[in-house]
């Protein structure tokens, strides 16, 4: 994505997409917040905010003050590792602060700061490195998830993608009854999905927000981007296009057989 951004504000029906309603206009010569999608914009059939960054866009719910679906199309060569990580964790500029998460949430909650699209994934430049570092593009996450077999997927996704040269990434949190919140108001998801795409495949994992043991294997979490549909229930590939039902195959040797 080229180094302008684009806030919207998108309104959801259940039924589907409506028009996007532009909140500013880009500075400078954008790509209308567009490169990062595989199939259009995920419909999560709520309001959401569109936060449209370097290299990648959040469909961000200010009332549990969270994003909803992440998305990147990750290319090898944003993996060049030309910047070091700088955990300089903030507030979304572009949110206002009753809508965004604060640094004090997260204090002494006994949940991470945890990335849907991860730090390691922009270390291309540093513009792109920050950015990652909004906390609209956090979730509270259980650490040892977090830390373990979450980061193991989040590694082999990077593989993949240095694999194939490019391949689209939906990441997300997903809710279950009655959510529990941090500081004031932050809601903390009972899973976490990460689906990849490569042409008309996708590879979908969906783990329990909890304590999983750190040598797990994160193909035992494998499902279908359908079975993802399912427990958000969001369509995700409004455009179509993507093989919901089955498995893909790609990257055996990054993600296993």
């Amino acid at each position: 994505m080229k180094n302008a951004f684009l806030v919207v504000l998108l309104a959801v029906s259940l039924t589907g997409c409506k028009d996007l309603v532009p909140d500013t206009q880009p500075s400078g010569q954008g790509d209308q917040c567009t490169d990062e999608l595989r199939a259009g914009l995920p419909d999560t059939g709520q309001a959401v905010r569109v936060l449209c960054r370097t290299e990648y866009i959040a469909a961000y719910d200010p009332g549990r003050k969270v994003p909803l679906v992440v998305m990147e199309h990750l290319h090898a060569p944003e993996l060049a590792d030309n910047v070091a990580r700088t955990d300089n964790f903030q507030p979304d500029p572009d949110l206002k602060e009753s809508e965004s998460a604060a640094l004090s949430d997260y204090r002494r909650s006994g949940y991470d700061r945890g990335h849907m699209a991860p730090a390691a994934d922009f270390t291309a430049t540093e513009q792109a490195m920050a950015e990652s570092f909004y906390l609209s593009n956090i979730v509270p996450q259980n650490h040892e998830l977090n830390a373990g077999v979450w980061a193991a997927l989040e590694s082999a996704t990077r593989a993949c993608a240095k694999d194939l040269g490019d391949v689209y990434i939906l990441t997300g949190p997903v809710f279950e009854g009655r959510s529990k919140v941090i500081g004031e108001g932050v809601a903390v998801p009972s899973s976490v999905f990460k689906v990849v795409v490569s042409g008309n495949q996708a590879r979908a994992f969906l783990m329990p927000n909890r304590k999983l043991e750190a040598r797990s294997n994160f193909l035992r979490y494998e499902v279908t981007a359908d079975e993802v549909q399912r427990a958000t229930g969001y369509t995700l590939f409004p455009l179509g296009g993507v093989n919901l039902q089955k498995r893909g195959t790609f990257c055996s040797g990054a993600f296993g057989a």
